[in-house]
């Protein structure tokens, strides 16, 4: 159901201090807001995740959304939640603001000082059922629109700035603060930040600014202290596949046409708005490089408005206790050395922190130390990933990062943590993180849990023209700027198949040059693959043999400078009643009669790929291209897995197969795949390929879930056997 039109009626949802910063938010009531269905609209379907129940206007994604850099000024240096940060500190804004659509063409003045006629739950896309303002057809949405929040706060300390940060916006945002244009900013998974300060000064001063007779204001205040309202304007313009932007998998004709490999847009705020108080002079950035030998190379960039910051201190902590420590100038890098390092790898995510002071302030980051390059491997001389200087198979699946009810925003942290808990589950290690930048806290809980992440820039799918170029490569360079830091990424994916290479062509933005870009902005020297299954991974530069297969993987071979990788495979497809974003509408690729074809058929993919890893490094089980509507499921029922011809045998049958090969894997030396093999996590929209339904429940019972983790722990431990070939494996799946 929609907001109706007509003026709020408005409610104080939220109210805190932030260091003796009083501050109340005027939303929307509660009452006008309700989630539409999370479906298509063309059938009846309603799939929300698992976690739908749990957002309500008044709880919306509270947790701290900058894990790497948590502000811990007032407690003068602790230790901190990384989960919910320090609240002297910060404020969400997340929940109910105002929200109307620009008709104009153009855009229209920002409506100052009157209220907007709808209601949306920040931060999911507009298009997203939890937004309570999701379009019903591709011909209502909207491309222009307005977003409105009033504050009730009173001025901070001297020598003190305050700052309303937006973690993300698709695609163009420009923001009014009391009627005065602010900021404006272009790209859709970066971060940009608005100085409240002296707007709230000078608001505390206008007595038209002043609470209105009988509001509560800012609540209790100190003497001298004054109270002062300010109003968010926020105007964003996204044009989604219409413009010439990189906007990944997004399509505004797939609400009224959904299927193929594209899929509802996800416009306006999608990522966490929120309030932050700093010293004037403070910390904004910290660089942080780690690698296998207990080096530890940082480096703070500061904002030097107040008090001057003579000197930077760094200290790396483990369990509370000081490791090392050192002082530089601002501006300085500093190298720490950390003893007996423990390094972090999927087996042992340990991570450390850094606690960096810069006079009043202080920021608690953290890092893995690690190593990630392409290199020989000893027992064969066939190049290979390493991980800590060790040749290391990289078994996963694509992660598109789509929910059924938020789209690009997972409606609770815990869920976004569920995606990457599922890798261990189903024996895995990696994921490709597949044309989307994801909010910080998803890559806190990869770094957490110990998963590999394959980064791919964002595309502009189908659609790329030379206007696309240097909107790319800011993109590029604001995905690495900002998640750099993180040890869970390994590897950065430049361009996907024919997406949008094509358009590089002018000297100094070809392909050759976006590589160099990367390389040259990553000061962690990550590997680059070039083309993921294009024509442009035929290229010299960078270090992947990357194609793509379907239904069955291909056999690339390593080159002398780059490992093989089956960038993609795949494309079974069972039909999963119930569980489908239309109904009746999917499609496949390779279709099957019965879930247990389908996870017979994955099983004896597996099979393929550990026979080959004498040559492939990395194999993606993803989705299939060129498909109007692919649906790929494995399994929700009991697994009766069977080769033709011959009798079902029980999924327990193929998980003693699987594991009868893993005590001889110790003992001598199978052919292996190389370092990865990926399949997708979830199903999205009539595009059904994953391990879970695109609700995140799940297609399995344990028998298969286990009979499938055995093959990928197979795939995993190949890479370390050294010994002897491995036998074939007949039909039915036991060693031959």
């Amino acid at each position: 159901r929609r907001p109706q039109s007509g003026m709020l009626v408005a409610t104080l949802l939220l109210s805190g201090s932030i260091s003796g910063l009083n501050v109340h938010i005027e939303s929307p009531a509660a009452a006008r807001w309700a989630r539409t269905q999370c479906g298509g609209p063309l059938g009846a379907a309603d799939l929300p995740s698992l976690w739908a129940k749990h957002v309500s206007p008044t709880r919306v994604l509270p947790e701290y959304p900058r894990p790497m850099m948590v502000r811990c000024s007032a407690l003068q240096g602790q230790q901190v939640d990384r989960t919910f940060g320090d609240a002297s500190t910060w404020m969400s804004l997340n929940g109910l603001w105002e929200w109307e659509a620009d008709a104009v063409p153009d855009g229209s003045p920002p409506p100052v000082g009157r209220n907007l006629s709808g209601a949306i739950l920040v931060p999911f896309p507009v298009e997203s059922c939890l937004s309570g303002v999701a379009p019903q057809s591709s011909r209502d949405v909207v491309q222009r629109m307005w977003y409105r929040l009033q504050l009730y706060i009173t001025p901070g300390p001297p020598d003190t700035r305050t700052f309303v940060r937006f973690d993300a916006v698709d695609w163009q945002a420009a923001v009014w603060v009391n009627g005065n244009l602010s900021a404006n900013h272009t790209g859709s998974s970066d971060r940009f930040s608005v100085d409240l300060t002296d707007a709230i000064l000078a608001a505390a001063r206008s007595t038209a600014l002043q609470p209105p007779p009988g509001s509560t204001g800012c609540g209790p205040t100190r003497a001298n202290q004054t109270c002062a309202r300010v109003e968010l304007l926020v105007s964003v313009y996204d044009p989604s596949d219409e413009g010439a932007q990189p906007n990944g998998k997004q399509r505004i004709s797939a609400i009224s046409s959904p299927g193929g490999d594209t899929y509802t847009p996800s416009s306006g705020i999608w990522q966490t708005v929120w309030l932050e108080q700093v010293p004037a002079s403070h910390v904004d950035s910290v660089r942080i490089g780690a690698d296998a030998s207990g080096l530890v190379t940082a480096c703070a960039k500061l904002v030097q408005g107040g008090t001057p910051v003579e000197s930077v201190d760094y200290e790396v902590i483990v369990d509370g206790v000081v490791l090392a420590k050192a002082t530089t100038p601002p501006g300085a890098s500093v190298a720490l050395r950390v003893p007996s390092p423990r390094l972090w790898s999927p087996a042992s995510p340990t991570l450390y922190d850094l606690r960096v002071t810069a006079g009043g302030d202080t920021v608690l980051g953290y890092f893995g130390m690690r190593s990630f390059s392409v290199g020989r491997d000893d027992a064969d001389g066939v190049v290979r990933p390493m991980l800590n200087g060790q040749p290391t198979f990289l078994a996963g699946w694509l992660d598109q990062s789509y929910w059924p009810d938020g789209l690009y925003t997972a409606p609770t942290d815990a869920a976004l943590r569920s995606d990457l808990e599922a890798v261990s589950t189903f024996g895995y290690n990696t994921v490709r993180l597949h044309q989307k930048v994801n909010p910080e806290r998803w890559y806190l809980h990869a770094d957490q849990l110990g998963v590999l992440v394959l980064q791919d820039a964002i595309q502009k799918y189908g659609r790329a023209t030379a206007a696309t170029v240097p909107l790319f490569e800011a993109d590029l360079l604001a995905m690495i700027q900002s998640r750099g830091n993180h040890p869970s990424i390994v590897q950065w994916t430049a361009f996907n198949e024919w997406d949008c290479w094509q358009a590089f062509t002018v000297p100094g933005h070809t392909v050759a040059d976006v590589v160099a870009l990367a390389r040259a902005a990553d000061w962690q020297n990550r590997p680059v693959d070039t083309d993921s299954g294009g024509a442009a991974n035929a290229q010299p530069q960078g270090d992947v043999n990357d194609v793509h297969s379907y239904p069955y993987p291909a056999h690339p071979k390593p080159t002398t400078h780059k490992y093989a990788m089956v960038g993609e495979y795949g494309g079974i497809g069972a039909f999963i009643p119930g569980k489908e974003w239309v109904p009746s509408r999917c499609h496949a690729y390779k279709a099957v009669a019965t879930p247990a074809e389908e996870a017979s058929t994955y099983l004896e993919m597996a099979r393929m790929l550990l026979n080959r890893t004498a040559d492939i490094s990395a194999a993606i089980y993803t989705q299939v291209r060129r498909a109007r509507a692919a649906k790929r499921v494995l399994l929700r029922h009991p697994l009766r897995a069977h080769a033709p011809g011959a009798r079902p045998r029980p999924v327990e049958t193929e998980a003693l197969a699987w594991r009868s090969l893993s005590p001889p894997l110790a003992e001598y030396r199978p052919c292996r795949t190389g370092p990865s093999a990926l399949c997708e996590i979830t199903d999205v929209e009539l595009e059904c390929d994953g391990f879970l339904n695109y609700d995140r429940s799940s297609k399995f019972d344990a028998p298969t879930t286990r009979a499938i983790a055995e093959a990928n722990r197979a795939l995993i431990a190949s890479v370390k056997s050294r010994a002897h070939p491995m036998p074939a494996l007949q039909a039915g799946g036991a060693p031959g």
